[in-house]
């Protein structure tokens, strides 16, 4: 108990908007359910871009210029496209970004064919819940370069997984105040485990909490897609 009352106390300005980050994870909506956009903003996030000022605007942007004039409607119809696209380059000039979620896009679309599923999300839903991040380099997404665990996990959280990422803010917080100690980045994701089931709330809603108030973001200007 006095780990969760630590917890609501330092993170109640921004409770809300994290379950309202949980509940679309955890119900498929994470950009309204559309598994591109999902993939885009996880291989987008890999670079250690700020998120709300960079990586969103920039999936926005995609969104408009790719996906709602229906330009790319699949896993199978991205995955055909090249990291040297100029149109891609000019969203974000940087190949590895592009190439991991070409390459993830690629991976994809096989399990959507392989198990006959009827949509994107369906069989991103089917690789997070089979994902296993302990041995995430011999999975066929943990192999892509430029998906480290940090975007291995990022994207089972997004495909509704209760998990948690290693990612460098959210160990320093865990650490500072909820005393997590963890000497690798497998061991951190059991300890969060361990917090999130101590305290009662979910991994998804402790990340976020994490990520809303360590971003230099006024309150009330945060937005959960």
């Amino acid at each position: 108990m006095r780990l969760k009352t630590i917890f609501e106390d330092s993170f109640k300005e921004v409770l809300v908007a994290a379950k309202e980050g949980e509940l679309r994870c955890l119900t498929s909506e994470r950009w309204d359910g559309d598994a591109v956009l999902i993939v885009v903003d996880a291989s987008l996030d890999s670079i250690g871009l700020n998120y709300f000022k960079i990586v969103v605007p920039r999936v926005k942007r995609f969104y408009s210029d790719y996906v709602k004039t229906g330009e790319i409607s699949s896993f199978n119809v991205f995955s055909k496209l090249s990291a040297e696209d100029a149109r891609l380059r000019g969203l974000m000039n940087n190949r590895r970004v592009w190439h991991a979620a070409i390459d993830i896009s690629r991976v994809l679309s096989g399990v959507k064919e392989s198990k006959g599923f009827e949509s994107d999300f369906d069989a991103l839903r089917y690789w997070a819940e089979r994902a296993n991040h302990k041995e995430w380099k011999k999975d066929d997404i943990g192999r892509i370069n430029g998906v480290g665990l940090i975007t291995f996990q990022y994207l089972r959280m997004q495909a509704g997984i209760d998990t948690s990422m290693p990612d460098k803010i959210i160990k320093r917080v865990a650490e500072r105040e909820f005393g997590v100690h963890a000497n690798d980045d497998l061991l951190f994701i059991e300890e969060m485990e361990r917090l999130s089931k101590e305290i009662g709330y979910s991994q998804i809603l402790l990340c976020w909490a994490i990520w809303l108030r360590e971003s230099d973001m006024g309150k009330g200007e945060w937005e959960v897609l």
